[in-house]
């Protein structure tokens, strides 16, 4: 099969499907039989693509030869091959559709212009199967019927299907436009409609998604608002003016008794003496900044929560009732811009650029994507480099290309400096590093195929002298950026649980440069959360005692009791940003919406927040103990809900909001 490079003024036809018609009147002898295709012009996207109706006695012989010979052959859309060489299938290429004629019947559009399609089936009151397409302005071109009865693609597509008979399958019909919607799927990002299912948005932006309502789930009977009352939050949650909310549970897995259980009837008064319970303990094992953090933590609770803005009084709470209107808290409109969305997929992600790999739309809109519904696996290696500032927004993909080779070649001559220098290794220091740097690397999500050992290698248990032992070779790089990165930054150097942040760049990059410069900006974020003073953690968990005082004031009340206002038990939670409370798919996907800074570069907060509005209820009723509170929150632990908390928290966000402006 010959190539060869795509000249101005022509296509390469993709797809086409035959004996497709325009019905101008009701009279048969009227109808209009043509090509419905699909064809890329050169230098194009996805959504440059161009859908064309055009009248057979539009085109010359040869034309319609080409036309039918494309209809009846297998679709291959080896679209990543034409991006990288630029070239098209000789015996495909046909010169470019001419722009819309009336009198001709012909039409033309792009994707990108294209709002949405209409699939109606073939039936017995209107027998031939039809699509009806809608632009972005609204207009709709004239309806295609497939003539299903002439068309050779569809008659060989139905014998095979007769062939290859499923009882078990869905029963899906199928008719001629099944095959131009496959085709769709595999160019533009498609979503079904659930207000009417015949019809599929084409490229749809977040609003559309929105008003289009295709991922909420069926809707509970609404029951009547509850008067306002702010301090209960779950109240607010439970009502029907919080409906979206109607998939957000509180923590049930445990019964009154079995939380009493958790009861030790000589606990210790003073958060200070929690030093000695086993849960510290392990905190303390594995950070070990841990339990100097609590101790210092637990003299300052009383002077931090004395001296904050946001005093739990009456006074502060009535004043915000009245601002607020009462139930107007928020509007339906405000809570229902947080649902919940599919995950941002290949070809919806491909469709935010241009030809030259430039963004087509806003960085806002993107963040909005990304906020609201994550990312596919396929999508996250290439978006991750864009949310870390490790690609600028504003490139192209030729930028991206150099910038790649730059990080490849500047992290190589770092990582020579250390293992080119004897001396520098023989050091103590570095020699320290490397011995806490390969014992941490050993432990390293190793339930992980890609960090296992290979087949038939017995796994070593670390001891005091021998940690070097690692022979997974993914494992070996991890090493490798750590030690790198110890002798780049040479103020922070490498701090205990930064291995268990650079895993996940690590499985989704698999690409030891690029995992080093991502590490890096996403080092930049969490640089306070490992310094000597705690500067980061600290300054985190007094925001989030403010959030708790003003948002959820009841808990905060029922904290102090428990001598818990010092939210202590967030310290791993904030310090691996929930990497190791979460199941590994929620880990990615928790934060990418947080690396997003959509609302705020402290979201992750919010997410906390959501936590523990999520369990107030059964805190307050069932837990007294500081030992309990710290128990309680680690054994939720594999347990949490990322969606379900994400929509929590982006109400809370746009509670606090509110109400901070008020008090301000």
């Amino acid at each position: 099969m010959t190539k060869r490079i795509l000249h101005q003024g022509e296509v390469e036809l993709l797809f086409v499907k035959s004996k497709t018609y325009l019905h101008p009147t009701p009279s048969k002898k009227d109808n209009v039989v043509g090509f419905l295709s699909l064809s890329r012009p050169p230098s194009s996207t996805n959504l440059d693509v161009i859908l064309t109706f055009t009248p057979e006695s539009q085109l010359s012989k040869e034309e319609i030869k080409i036309y039918n010979e494309v209809d009846v052959e297998e679709v291959d859309l080896n679209l990543s091959a034409f991006k990288k060489h630029g070239k098209a299938k000789s015996d495909r290429i046909v010169s470019k559709p001419s722009a819309s004629v009336l009198s001709s019947y012909a039409f033309t559009t792009t994707l990108s212009y294209i709002y949405s399609i209409q699939f109606r089936n073939p039936s017995h009151g209107y027998y031939y199967g039809s699509i009806v397409i809608n632009t972005q302005d609204g207009d709709k071109l004239p309806i295609v019927f497939f003539h299903d009865d002439e068309s050779p693609s569809t008659i060989k597509n139905q014998k095979l299907q007769s062939k290859q008979f499923d009882p078990f399958a869905d029963g899906e019909l199928y008719w001629g436009a099944i095959d131009f919607l496959k085709v769709l799927k595999s160019l533009v990002n498609i979503e079904k409609s659930t207000i009417e299912p015949t019809v599929y948005l084409i490229n749809p932006q977040s609003e559309d998604l929105r008003n289009f309502a295709p991922f909420k789930k069926k809707q509970v009977k609404e029951e009547p608002p509850s008067a306002f009352q702010l301090p209960d939050m779950n109240k607010m949650f439970n009502t029907a003016k919080w409906k979206v909310l109607e998939t957000v549970a509180t923590f049930t897995a445990r019964t009154k008794n079995q939380v009493i259980d958790l009861i030790e009837e000589n606990a210790p008064p003073q958060v200070k003496q929690l030093m000695v319970q086993p849960q510290v303990a392990r905190l303390g094992d594995e950070f070990d900044s841990a339990r100097m953090y609590l101790a210092k933590w637990a003299q300052q609770v009383k002077e931090d929560a004395e001296s904050s803005k946001y005093v739990t009084d009456d006074e502060i709470y009535e004043r915000i009732s009245r601002e607020l209107n009462s139930n107007k808290l928020l509007t339906q409109e405000e809570i229902s811009r947080t649902s919940r969305m599919k995950p941002v997929g290949v070809q919806e992600w491909e469709g935010f650029f241009d030809h030259t790999g430039r963004l087509s739309i806003t960085v806002k809109e993107v963040k909005d994507r990304i906020f609201h519904g994550g990312l596919e696996d396929e999508v996250r290696k290439e978006a991750w480099l864009f949310l870390l500032k490790v690609y600028p927004w504003d490139s192209s993909s030729e930028e991206r290309e150099v910038l790649q080779e730059s990080f490849t070649s500047r992290y190589d001559e770092l990582k020579l400096k250390w293992v080119a220098d004897a001396e520098r290794r023989n050091t103590e220091y570095f020699k320290e590093q490397k011995f806490k740097i390969e014992k941490d690397v050993n432990r390293t999500d190793r339930d992980l195929a890609i960090f296992k050992n290979v087949d038939g290698e017995e796994e070593e248990p670390d001891d005091e002298y021998d940690v070097a032992n690692i022979t997974n070779p993914n494992l070996c790089k991890l090493r490798e950026i750590l030690l790198t990165y110890n002798e780049y930054n040479t103020e922070l150097g490498y701090v205990q649980g930064m291995n268990d942040v650079l895993s996940p760049l690590y499985v989704v990059l698999q690409d030891e440069a690029l995992s080093f410069w991502a590490f890096v900006h996403l080092m930049d974020r969490l640089n306070g959360n490992f310094d000597s003073e705690l500067s980061g953690i600290k300054s985190q968990l007094t925001k989030l005692m403010t959030m708790t005082q003003l948002v959820l004031p009841n808990l905060y009340k029922h904290l102090i009791k428990c001598q818990s206002e010092g939210l202590y038990f967030f310290f791993r939670h904030i310090l691996l940003q929930f990497k190791r409370e979460l199941r590994w798919e929620q880990v990615l996907q928790l934060w990418e919406v947080i690396w997003t800074d959509y609302y705020t570069d402290d979201f992750q907060l919010f997410f906390a927040l959501a936590v523990m509005s999520d369990n107030e209820r059964i805190i307050i009723e069932n837990i007294s103990q500081p030992e309990e509170v710290l128990k309680y929150f680690n054994d939720l632990s594999g347990h949490l809900d990322v969606n379900r908390l994400l929509v929590r928290a982006e109400i809370l966000y746009k509670l606090y909001d509110r109400m901070k402006y008020i008090v301000e």
